[in-house]
């Protein structure tokens, strides 16, 4: 098994805290990466990561970069790819810096870590459809301003076109957004607004990309192969007449990874709720932490990957009412069951029910 140091990128790209987030956004885009590693006074003080920038919805372009930087762990040039894996798993992050004596020397990206996938034995077994999520799109005739909001319900920085009811026909990046956003949203000030009546004008297929996708019973490893080359962090599933089945995300692939027969306890995965979503996050863990008992006694399962994502629609009565999807997934396990309603602990009761009432089967 390789060590950290063998699959690292070495002299990584950085800025200095006191460069502007335009010139970080820049460096990024420039080398097709999702984050760069920020210094002060020559050691790592860092991580800024595109993808939560270009969310926010008012930026100033003169910023600070430190003042965006998120503190993460890291890892040093003599561990092991399991222990890299297990940090993935842990923090949800995309890529982490390798440090010596304070300073940065590498990264190690989750691509980095696909990229040799068949270091982990066994993986080749697996297919597409073994850890597909559920899909979600937009119609290439919609505004651009729809695709932004399935972005940030799916916390994606990818969203698949279709055409004719499910027919795949492009793909739209987080990076085509951008690079409109940049282009027309500055103004003197420097001031950047990512809302405006201006995006009901853009259509989709206007700036989409091609089609890249995976069909269901593909091999991982090749998929992961198309992955890298590709520049993505998630894949469009379809079946063999092209129609969108699913999902695939890196987060899954990396995962899986991590969990052998051995593997003892549950990852619990959490998305799309916010800081200020205590409440619900205390209902989510409370419950899990019961269900996660009940469900290993059925199932005799050591260790698995629990996926929750949260999307709240909130009606004209101020009301919310409460989208719930939820994936389940092992070695040898894959399940995965939704629901909707204005409670949410009720819906993730019953959600939790259906996986107990299916293993018993």
């Amino acid at each position: 098994m390789k060590t950290v140091e063998e699959i690292m990128t070495e002299n990584p790209q950085h800025v200095d805290g006191n460069a502007t987030v335009m010139l970080a956004m820049n460096r990024m885009k420039e080398n097709s990466i999702g984050q760069i590693a920020v210094n002060l006074d020559g050691k790592y003080a860092g991580m800024l990561v595109y993808r939560d920038i270009i969310r926010k919805k008012r930026i100033h372009l003169n910023s600070k970069a430190r003042n965006f930087a998120m503190n993460t762990p890291s890892l040093k040039k003599g561990d092991s790819l399991e222990h890299a894996v297990e940090l993935f798993n842990e923090t949800g992050l995309g890529a982490i810096p390798v440090i010596e004596k304070e300073k940065i020397i590498g990264i190690v990206s989750m691509t980095d870590i696909i990229r040799n996938i068949t270091e982990f034995p066994d993986f080749g077994e697996f297919k597409v459809e073994n850890l597909m999520l559920d899909p979600y799109s937009v119609s290439q005739d919609e505004a651009l301003e729809h695709s932004i909001e399935i972005m940030r319900q799916h916390e994606s920085d990818l969203v698949p076109v279709v055409e004719d009811g499910n027919r795949i026909s492009g793909i739209i990046r987080l990076e085509n957004i951008a690079d409109y956003e940049v282009k027309s949203r500055e103004n003197e000030t420097g001031t950047r607004n990512p809302g405006g009546n201006e995006r009901a004008d853009i259509s989709i297929k206007s700036i989409m990309d091609p089609p890249v996708f995976a069909y269901e019973d593909e091999n991982l490893i090749t998929v992961c192969e198309r992955l890298i080359s590709n520049h993505m962090h998630r894949i469009p599933v379809c079946n063999k007449g092209m129609n969108l089945t699913g999902m695939l995300e890196v987060e899954n692939i990396i995962s899986l990874i991590g969990k052998t027969e051995e593997t003892e306890g549950m990852l619990i995965n959490v998305s799309g709720l916010s800081s200020g979503d205590i409440d619900l996050y205390e209902t989510i863990y409370s419950m899990a932490d019961k269900f996660i008992t009940r469900f290993s006694r059925i199932t005799n399962l050591k260790g698995a990957t629990f996926r929750i994502h949260v999307v709240k629609h909130q009606s004209e009565q101020s009301r919310i009412k409460y989208s719930i999807r939820t994936k389940l997934f092992a070695r040898k396990l894959n399940m995965s069951v939704s629901d909707s309603g204005w409670n949410f602990g009720k819906v993730l009761s019953g959600i939790f029910d259906t996986y107990e009432k299916r293993a018993k089967k």
